[in-house]
C-alpha cells in the first residue's frame, strides 16, 4: 500500500467522531455492512416473511413495488439507525424517474432496524405527499423516531433482539 493511501486512512480516521449507535454486537451487523442492496433486500424479505407467518400469501415482486401481500402492493423502505441516531428512507417515487410510469403501489412501509430491535410501521399510499415528506431523491423522510411519523401511519411490528 503506498503512502499517500495509508496517511489517507490515517488521516480521514483520527478524530472522527464516535457514532452514537454501536452496531459491533448487534446479529444485523453482517446486513448493515453486507453491500450497496443488502438493507433493501432485508426490508423486503422481512416485510414479505411477516406476511407470510401471518398467513398471508406473500411475495417478493419488485416492478412497481417491493412485495405483494394478499391484495396490498408494498413499496418497502429500509433504514438501519444512522450515526447520529437517526433514519433516513428516501427515494420514494410515485412514478419511476426514468420512464415517467406511474408505480402501482397502494402500501407505503418503512422497516426501521436499530442494533437490538426491528420494526415495520406501514400506511396506504398517501395522496399528498408533500404533507408527509420532503423532496430529496424523490420523496423522502428523516427523522430520530419512528413515533414522529404523521397519524397515517400504524406500526404493525415491533421486536428486540
Amino acid at each position: 500500500m503506498s503512502t499517500i493511501i495509508s496517511k489517507s486512512i490515517t488521516d480521514t480516521l483520527t478524530n472522527r467522531p464516535v457514532s452514537k449507535v454501536d452496531w459491533t454486537k448487534s446479529p444485523l451487523k453482517e446486513v448493515k455492512m453486507g453491500g450497496k442492496n443488502a438493507v433493501g433486500d432485508y426490508g423486503e424479505h422481512f416485510v414479505n416473511n411477516y406476511y407470510r407467518d401471518a398467513g398471508i400469501d406473500s411475495h417478493i415482486i419488485k416492478k412497481s413495488h417491493d412485495v405483494l401481500a394478499g391484495t396490498k402492493k408494498i413499496e418497502v423502505k429500509t433504514a438501519f439507525q444512522g450515526k447520529a441516531g437517526s433514519f433516513f428512507f428516501n427515494q420514494i417515487y410515485y412514478e419511476d424517474p426514468k420512464t415517467g410510469v406511474h408505480k402501482d403501489w397502494t402500501h407505503l412501509a418503512f422497516v426501521f432496524v436499530r442494533p437490538s430491535s426491528v420494526e415495520i410501521w406501514e400506511c396506504e399510499r398517501p395522496s399528498n405527499p408533500e404533507e408527509h415528506f420532503i423532496i430529496n431523491n424523490g420523496w423522502s423522510w428523516n427523522k430520530n423516531d419512528p413515533k414522529k411519523l404523521t397519524s397515517i401511519w400504524k406500526q404493525i411490528y415491533s421486536e428486540e433482539i
